[in-house]
């Protein structure tokens, strides 16, 4: 499990990384954007279409960077409640569920719509927009290994608190050793 902890670490930095460096990148193009437009009165349609698309990556490379953190909108008033075995039967069909769709409609679905859509280029940036919509299955991989190691993590923890639980006494002040 220390592997795969050392991996995820790698994998969250890296992708805090391209959501800093995306907003850094969108930060010079709106302010660009915006002078062009109000003291040029000449706006740049290549700065505002990147942005948007940039925009795009941001969302799609923090929600799998959120995901990985566990700091995603989860509620879990009923599931706090559970006993150990329960709620480990939750989170891993939890994160199978969120295993099945990265990989089926985020890996698969994502790739083949990025394929269709690079015979289309776009009007402003005169690039295939498959190259816009390649975040997708990107991000599906990078969720489908958050949710293998949510998995992972949940039946550590699982045994971890069997292992700590105290032994039932016999009620005589002994245990029953």
């Amino acid at each position: 499990m220390h592997a795969f902890t050392a991996v995820k670490r790698v994998i969250d930095k890296i992708m805090e990384w391209c959501n800093i460096i995306i907003l850094a990148i969108m930060t010079i193009l709106v302010t660009y954007q915006v002078i062009t437009r109000y003291f040029f009165n000449k706006p740049s349609a290549i700065s505002e279409g990147l942005a948007q698309y940039l925009f795009v990556w941001m969302i799609m490379f923090g929600s799998a960077y959120v995901f990985g953190l566990r700091e995603h909108l989860n509620i879990t008033v009923i599931k706090d409640k559970l006993s150990p075995t329960p709620y480990l039967v939750v989170e891993i069909l939890t994160n199978l569920v969120l295993l099945i769709f990265s990989w089926g409609i985020m890996i698969v679905g994502g790739y083949q719509g990025a394929l269709k859509q690079m015979t289309t280029v776009d009007a402003s940036l005169q690039i295939p927009m498959g190259i816009i919509y390649i975040a997708i299955p990107i991000c599906g991989f990078v969720m489908l290994f958050y949710a293998v190691y949510n998995i992972c993590l949940a039946v550590v923890e699982y045994h971890q608190k069997v292992a700590a639980k105290p032994a039932p006494t016999t009620g005589k002040g002994e245990s029953d050793t």
